[in-house]
């Protein structure tokens, strides 16, 4: 199951380095937020962190069931 990402914001905290990232996980009401100097940097981490809690095969066992 391929997981696709929305882009939602891109956002700045005064004093904090990098920029945040929000994406939302289409289809869904998860987001993930990651700090990052561009978009493409950001949605390679974001799709980094869905691999990393196995959350594609969470979804997918999901969608089976419903």
């Amino acid at each position: 199951m391929k997981i696709e990402l929305e882009f939602v914001e891109a956002y700045k905290y005064e004093g904090v380095p990098g920029i945040r990232y929000r994406f939302r996980v289409k289809g869904t009401k998860i987001y993930i937020n990651v700090t990052a100097t561009n978009i493409e940097e950001a949605s390679r981490k974001a799709e980094q962190i869905i691999k990393n809690l196995e959350l594609d095969k969470y979804l997918q066992e999901i969608s089976k069931q419903v």
